[in-house]
């Protein structure tokens, strides 16, 4: 063999090794770094139920919270003002689930505490009649009208309370009992929609969700913000009802005249669709105060809810607004 021969030789020996050794070295790097991933992009597929041969995917949830420093600033942003809120006695607990909707992350503090969501169970309602009017079973039920007779059975007394209600003697269509009772958190609208729509249909909300159905197994606390905010990414992302329908939730959610939570210290012009919830019992101080919705900030909307418990409505309602404004600031 000549010299040059035997140089070419050893020299192409040499170049195999070495790709033999990257590739396997990088190979089981890559390896540790998809794990790695994996573990950090574990997904929850939630699915429709109730077809023969299809499996409709309505959500698919990231379990693992982001990563970004810019939301680990905000989230430790946040977790420091509910230790400080505490340590004032504004509150005694605070839960925060918060969603970018253009890119994806999110983060939770307190995200799967269980809450009572009381008239934030309003949004699944609707959900429901709505549900029922795209069906080709229930043409023009949103033009359907009900006259109101007389009060219903409704043993709630809300301390958030709205003049702007249904009243006897008059009559609505459903678009207009559904409107009611999401801007006005109306309980008698939202009762005479409930005898006009099958129990079944509204117990496939939440089941479809994973969610218990209230007063089938639950306490009353059974909700956490992480929970409830399916209910708005279903309608963001239209995979529950029609684009139509999803819209027209949306609008209806963003007529809510509940000013002193989320909104309270968001500019005037900023468009939010959300959904409030309260629950005070008389033999007991403990208050709950909720805030639920998606502010379309320009060309960043994003999703928030908060759930609060303490003993003052206004201090609870305060600590919404703040928590709010930190995000709206920060994100």
């Amino acid at each position: 063999m000549s010299k040059n021969k035997f140089l070419l030789v050893l020299i192409a020996a040499a170049t195999a090794g070495l790709g033999y050794y990257i590739g396997r070295y990088t190979g089981k790097e890559k390896g540790k770094e998809d794990v790695i991933a994996e573990k950090q992009h574990e997904l929850k597929e939630i699915r429709e139920s109730g077809y023969k041969f299809i499996s409709p995917l309505l959500e698919c949830q990231d379990l693992a919270s982001s990563n970004r420093s810019s939301m680990i600033i905000l989230e430790k942003k946040l977790k420091n003002y509910i230790a400080e809120v505490k340590s004032q006695k504004r509150a005694t607990h605070v839960s925060i689930y918060f969603r970018d909707l253009s890119k994806g992350p999110w983060i939770g503090i307190g995200e799967n505490e269980l809450f009572s969501p009381a008239s934030l169970l309003k949004v699944p309602i609707m959900i429901a009649a709505l549900h029922k009017a795209e069906s080709e079973h229930s043409p023009g039920f949103l033009s359907k009208t009900i006259t109101y007779t007389k009060h219903t059975e409704d043993l709630t007394n809300p301390n958030i309370t709205n003049h702007a209600l249904i009243k006897i003697g008059s009559s609505y269509t459903v678009d207009q009992l559904i409107n009611n009772m999401i801007a006005y958190s109306d309980n008698e609208a939202k009762n005479l929609l409930l005898m006009n729509i099958e129990e079944i249909t509204l117990n496939k909300v939440y089941s479809d969700l994973g969610i218990d159905v209230p007063g089938l197994r639950s306490p009353d606390d059974f909700m956490s913000v992480k929970d409830y905010s399916s209910f708005f990414r279903m309608l963001y992302n239209a995979t529950y009802l029609n684009k139509a329908m999803s819209e027209k939730a949306l609008e209806y959610l963003s007529h809510s005249d509940f000013k002193k939570g989320l909104l309270a210290k968001l500019p005037a012009d900023v468009v939010v669709a959300h959904k409030f919830g309260e629950r005070g019992l008389a033999e007991s101080n403990i208050k709950q105060l909720h805030d639920c919705g998606i502010v379309y900030k320009k060309g960043k909307p994003y999703l928030i809810c908060v759930m609060t418990r303490g003993n003052d409505f206004d201090e609870l309602a305060s600590v919404i607004s703040e928590v709010s404004s930190m995000v709206y600031e920060s994100y």
